[in-house]
């Protein structure tokens, strides 16, 4: 210890050196241990409160945390619920949509055969019959 000091002090003077090399009392010894002492359990216990303090305050965001996490699972259970949900429907309008048009298909071809069989004079007649059809009808609706 003395040679730290006598190297730290080696710029000041000599007066210095004795004062920093002085022993204390046996009585300043044991007031001093005694205020270290209780300044020692100060710090200690300030810093174990402290310590507590912040324990408490990580607790409670780690808290806020768990239920957060716990509402985000949750949404993202009911968004999955949602998905399949929606994934069903548009899987059954899938299948309506392909027998919708297998049928719309077939009516067609239906309809092209007839338009083949039908001659262009059949087809003016079946205009004509209509439109007579149209002009009864008509005039039953409306003058009756």
């Amino acid at each position: 210890m003395r040679k730290a000091v006598v190297k730290e002090s080696n710029g000041t003077s000599t007066s210095n050196l004795n004062e920093l090399l002085r022993l204390p009392d046996s009585d300043q010894n044991e007031r001093s241990d005694a205020y270290s002492a209780r300044d020692n359990d100060d710090f200690i216990s300030s810093e174990s409160d402290r310590q507590l303090l912040l324990m408490r305050q990580q607790d409670d965001e780690l808290d806020e945390l768990s239920a957060s996490v716990v509402r985000i699972g949750d949404i993202g259970l009911t968004m999955h619920d949602e998905l399949l949900a929606h994934d069903k429907i548009v899987n059954e309008l899938g299948i309506e949509m392909d027998s919708t048009s297998n049928r719309l298909d077939f009516v067609q071809k239906k309809v092209a055969m007839v338009m083949k069989k039908a001659s262009v004079k059949g087809q003016m007649m079946i205009i004509c019959f209509r439109i007579v059809l149209f002009i009864v009808l008509f005039v039953l609706v409306f003058l009756t």
